[in-house]
């Protein structure tokens, strides 16, 4: 049965166990949360192939001299640029690729396909005009080098700036604890561009926030797959003013439901607040908690199992007898771990099924099942 959680009463004790729950900020960095602004060279991974649109890993190299990083082929701007040394062929060859015009860039894009697929609602009728292959197919041809985009003065910097939760006014007030879920989708750039946002109260299950994005990018596609959102839904919400009008807008949206001290509640939620720009210091994650139960539990069933071999030893030992113990004839299988998504743990603790496959998925209903995940581990630790 389905296990439906109603209105939580907001106690002392239970608020108690839920700040006992918040991660500490070493814990939020492994899961891959950002807790402060980028460094010049976090800004330099950010940095991406115009032709690919892939950010380009460490050990790729640029066009123009072999084994040059983002940082040799193209330029740094910003205040975090430092100085460096680029000589004749370099130099040359970088302000061949300034001068080259839009136009051979498409006819060029239209015949090279780099190793990462562009989305597939940039071709028409999702085929290569190339090799008349589908977008999805294995590229017909590639290059060993990727292009640099020629990125403006505080660009990255701009985008990749990240805003603290501010204090609330003073009147207001705000949520003890709110659950926030957002889809995504991606831009023309290839960055994972916010296209929709919700937020609930923890304790009365009230909807607080659920309101579609317009994105101040070009997109690339909506990634309704997934988000479950669709282009045709976009503009509709955006010629009738039903939506928020990029993250900065969403961001202040949020911030006006909670204040520092409020309890965010996600599930792999780094990407939910790195989509919105957004550090807050007080977070719980059910996918951390998982994953901790999952290495407790591992760890303590390694340690009965060795200590439970050490005393048969003995056993045998003091028996003077070398024949088979009968138990190991009847061994029974391992129980096998179900998976970490929110799909899969909704299942297994709350008997829910959600992000039914051709429906995509729901933020709302999402944040209702990591409501009800967390709500279940609090219960776990009152028993």
């Amino acid at each position: 049965m389905d296990e439906q959680y109603g209105s939580i009463p907001c106690s002392p004790d239970y608020v108690r166990r839920l700040r006992e729950l918040v991660h500490f900020g070493d814990e939020l960095q492994r899961a891959g949360y950002v807790l402060g602004q980028f460094s010049s060279s976090d800004l330099d991974r950010k940095r991406r192939c115009e032709r690919c649109c892939r950010a380009v890993k460490k050990g790729e190299t640029y066009q123009g001299l072999p084994g040059t990083t983002p940082t040799d082929a193209s330029d740094r701007s910003g205040p975090s640029a430092g100085p460096r040394h680029v000589d004749g062929n370099a130099a040359t060859t970088a302000a061949e690729e300034a001068c080259i015009s839009k136009e051979v860039d498409r006819q060029v894009n239209a015949q090279l396909v780099a190793s990462s697929m562009p989305p597939a609602d940039l071709v028409p009728a999702q085929k290569w005009t190339c090799c008349n292959a589908h977008v999805l197919s294995k590229p017909c041809t590639g290059e060993e080098r990727h292009h640099p985009r020629q990125y403006s003065s505080g660009e990255l910097e701009d985008n990749w700036r990240f805003y603290t939760t501010p204090p609330a006014p003073p009147r207001a007030r705000p949520a003890a604890a709110v659950v926030i879920d957002c889809e995504m989708g991606v831009a023309a750039s290839g960055e994972s561009e916010l296209i929709r946002v919700s937020v609930i109260d923890h304790f009365s299950r009230r909807v607080l926030l659920d309101s579609l994005v317009w994105p101040s990018v070009e997109m690339a596609h909506f990634n309704t797959r997934f988000s479950g959102i669709t282009r045709q839904m976009m503009d509709d919400a955006r010629r009738r003013h039903k939506c928020l009008f990029g993250r900065r807008k969403a961001r202040e949206a949020v911030w006006r439901l909670i204040g520092p001290q409020t309890v965010v509640v996600a599930h792999a939620g780094q990407g939910d607040l790195t989509s919105l720009r957004w550090i807050h210091p007080v977070i719980v994650d059910t996918l951390v908690i998982e994953t901790q139960m999952r290495r407790y539990e591992r760890e303590a069933a390694e340690a009965a199992k060795a200590e439970t071999a050490a005393r048969n030893a003995e056993e045998a030992e003091g028996a003077g007898s070398l024949e088979k113990d009968e138990s190991d004839d009847d061994k029974s299988t391992p129980k096998q771990e179900g998976g970490l998504s929110l799909k899969a743990l909704a299942l297994q603790r709350l008997n829910r099924a959600i992000q039914i496959k051709g429906r995509g998925h729901d933020s709302v209903e999402d944040a209702l099942a990591t409501r009800d995940l967390l709500h279940w581990h609090v219960v776990q630790s009152m028993q």
